[in-house]
């Protein structure tokens, strides 16, 4: 079965030992809006975090929104 964004999210934070604050200094995103894209009751991400995070993880945009 697939892994949805909020799974492919945590889990790559996971692998990289890292905290949510930890990110947050990382990426300059907010601590809050990183914890709701790896929530259950997930809602959207802005285009502006989705490459950010992409970036940082050095993996695609499609890649996080499951397309690859």
């Amino acid at each position: 079965m697939a892994l949805t964004i909020q799974e492919r999210l945590k889990d790559l934070r996971v692998e990289r030992g890292l905290t949510l604050g930890q990110l947050a200094e990382q990426t300059h995103l907010s601590k809050s809006a990183l914890g709701s894209y790896e929530a259950d009751d997930f809602k959207d991400i802005s285009h502006y975090a989705l490459i950010r995070l992409a970036k940082f993880y050095g993996v695609t945009a499609d890649y996080l929104l499951g397309l690859a």
